[in-house]
């Protein structure tokens, strides 16, 4: 006896139904942004490592109106991950402080606060190195 084929009742556009899929997906695509910048580091390191001349050629291509652009994108890319998953932190950690538990809303201005505390110590270091 034949078997009947799998046929999936899900259709590919599964997440166009709800506005929560969306945000999932749209934070989903900012690893694309994110891998990109990252090679992009990479291939600076690796640069640097190679020669003199090879740092100062990736340098030279960093001002580049294309990788500004592709800076710019990731950046965007990592602040609305960053904001989706500080949303999240509030469902992963339940804090709790006597018989109740840390309102969301502080857990979240905390993530915020922690990224803020790391983003003046890395400009300030930045600085200091330039």
């Amino acid at each position: 006896m034949a078997r009947k084929p799998y046929h999936h009742a899900q259709p590919d556009d599964w997440y166009k139904a709800n506005r929560f899929y969306r945000w999932y997906m749209l934070r989903e695509l900012t690893s694309i942004t994110t891998a990109i910048a990252a090679f992009n580091l990479f291939y600076g390191v690796a640069a640097l490592a190679n020669s003199e001349a090879a740092w100062l050629g990736w340098a030279h291509f960093q001002h580049n109106p294309l990788m500004l652009l592709i800076n710019l994108i990731a950046i965007v890319g990592s602040l609305l991950n960053s904001k989706t998953w500080f949303e999240a932190m509030p469902k992963a950690i339940r804090i709790q402080r006597g018989e109740k538990f840390v309102p969301d809303n502080l857990i979240i201005k905390g993530g915020w606060a922690a990224f803020g505390g790391v983003l003046v110590i890395l400009l300030i270091l930045v600085a200091c190195l330039s």
